[in-house]
């Protein structure tokens, strides 16, 4: 679906799919301004905003459907009791969480928005009960005058750049939630070798530095596999700067301002002639292309420089910790950030509310308040979590029950601020604020706002993901008798496929969201 952007004033100020969203779990910029958000377009029909109303002064109970977060849900009754004395005190309201299993969310979700069954809230993303196709059904109501009337403190706390991600048609149709939009990428380093070898290892910072690195191991340590990928597990440092994911083998030139098939990208072709060339000296696996497991490789210690374990830490503790030896680690890159790493998690109102006003005013509440959204999230202290320090304070420690003993959860980012997160094992304030960082020093994508529907192009993207499934192992790992012979019989098989009707509709879908956004 493409989007567009109406400029209007500006506003606000204040930044996971399920990959990214549940890692949250375990694992913007604000301002003083008050007015309108930054908003842009879509050439999705939207349902005509409703005229925001005085909320009615008696009592109302809310409803908040949401995919169940975990199976093992059990004190709803007792922790929403406790969420509703602050809600009721507050916005004179009560709000009950319908969650759905994973199995059976999606439908749910089409039967009600069908059927025009009432409720109010509800978690979107771009994962799951999808936005665009929300808001192409008209289920979702437009945010804009209720923001602006009863969202101050969302408006304060969300990243300004992420309305773009969950803006049609000029109207701001969900209110997104904070999150990691970007992970920096790191080379990981064994750390006993680096030190046997005296390596300088943070001036290596791409595939190519990695060369004297890897030969010398490859003499020296002959227990030791130099490089490690896998089947599904590119090589650190094969990153392909200043270009923007757009489906499966197009990508957006942000220097060039064009779609370019992924194959013809320079970098992306030296990358993999690297590879080829690394794996031809002895330094990847003879079976990489065929190891499946890419954990327990890193885990086995047998392997000298690996990819990081789902983000760069400065001082390598998150892949120690992980792998199980000590690791030290360099920075390669940001990515990105594009329209998809911005609607992970968000949260819009039915246009069945029988009460958008008072649904407004309760996610408003929870983005003010950092008990509430962290009473919704833990669950109750001496039940679902224990206090460890900073009792009664914004500064709490906590620690929440994981895994089996795992009784409650809503991950923070569902609910929206997840910067209010008390420190826990979910997330530790050293890590949040790593998150924030990120976020700022990453570049932001120029099409920041579109997003690629491939509805009418299905049985080709089908197709295209077919060919990248077959040879993308033999890609990452340089496993192919003749590179250029390889990547030239992958050009034509991704063509036979129909990536180049793919780009065009793609390229269609940009040209209308480009001529909104002049």
């Amino acid at each position: 679906m493409s989007r567009g952007n109406k400029k209007t004033k500006q506003v606000v100020g204040g930044v996971v799919s399920m990959g990214l969203v549940v890692s949250v779990v375990l694992s913007g910029c604000s301002t003083d301004k008050k007015d309108e958000p930054t908003v842009t377009g879509s050439s999705s029909a939207v349902p005509n905003a409703t005229t925001a109303v005085e909320p009615t002064k008696e009592l109302v109970n809310l409803s908040w459907y949401m995919r169940k977060p975990i199976d093992t849900m059990k004190d709803q009754e007792a922790i929403e009791a406790e969420a509703n004395k602050t809600i009721k005190s507050a916005v004179n309201a009560n709000v009950h969480f319908n969650f759905i299993d994973g199995a059976s969310w999606e439908d749910k979700m089409k039967l009600m928005s069908a059927s025009g069954e009432p409720y109010d809230l509800v978690f979107t993303s771009n994962w799951t009960n999808a936005i665009d196709t929300n808001v192409q059904k008209g289920a979702f109501l437009p945010l804009d005058d209720l923001l602006k009337k009863y969202g101050q403190d969302i408006l304060a706390k969300v990243d300004k750049r992420a309305w773009k991600s969950v803006t049609y048609n000029g109207k701001i149709m969900a209110v997104p939630g904070q999150g990691p939009f970007t992970t920096p990428n790191g080379i990981v380093f064994k750390k006993d070798l680096v030190t046997k070898y005296n390596l300088d290892y943070k001036k290596i910072k791409n595939l190519q530095d990695l060369e004297p690195y890897l030969e010398m191991i490859k003499k020296n340590e002959p227990t030791i596999t130099p490089l490690l990928v896998t089947k599904t597990v590119s090589a650190p440092g094969d990153f392909i700067a200043d270009h923007t994911n757009v489906t499966k083998g197009i990508r957006y030139d942000e220097k060039a301002n064009q779609l370019v098939l992924e194959t013809d990208i320079p970098q992306f072709v030296n990358n993999y002639r690297t590879m080829h060339d690394y794996y031809v000296k002895g330094y990847v696996a003879k079976d990489a292309a065929i190891k499946t497991d890419f954990t327990a490789e890193a885990k086995s210690g047998k392997y000298a420089v690996m990819r990081d374990s789902g983000g760069y830490t400065e001082d390598g503790s998150k892949s120690t910790a992980l792998f199980g030896f000590p690791t030290v680690e360099s920075l390669a890159f940001y990515p990105i950030i594009a329209t998809s790493n911005m609607v992970g998690a968000a949260t819009a109102i039915s246009k069945t509310s029988k009460n958008p006003e008072r649904a407004m005013e309760l996610l408003n509440l929870v983005w003010k308040d950092k008990k509430l959204s962290n009473t919704l999230a833990y669950g109750l202290e001496g039940k679902n979590y224990t206090v460890k320090s900073g009792a009664g304070t914004d500064a709490m420690s906590v620690d929440a029950k994981s895994g089996a003993e795992q009784t409650w959860a809503i991950w923070h980012n569902w609910l929206g601020p997840l910067w209010d997160q008390w420190d826990s094992g979910w997330n530790s304030k050293a890590s949040l604020e790593q998150m924030q960082k990120n976020n700022n020093e990453a570049k932001t994508s120029s099409i920041l706002g579109f997003l690629f529907n491939g509805e009418v192009v299905k049985s080709e993207i089908a197709q295209v993901n077919a060919v990248y499934a077959e040879l993308q192992p033999i890609l990452y790992s340089g496993a192919m008798p003749d590179y250029d012979k390889f990547l030239g019989d992958m050009k034509q098989r991704l063509k036979d496929a129909g990536l180049e009707k793919i780009k065009a509709e793609a390229q269609k879908q940009l040209d209308a969201w480009k001529a909104q956004n002049k």
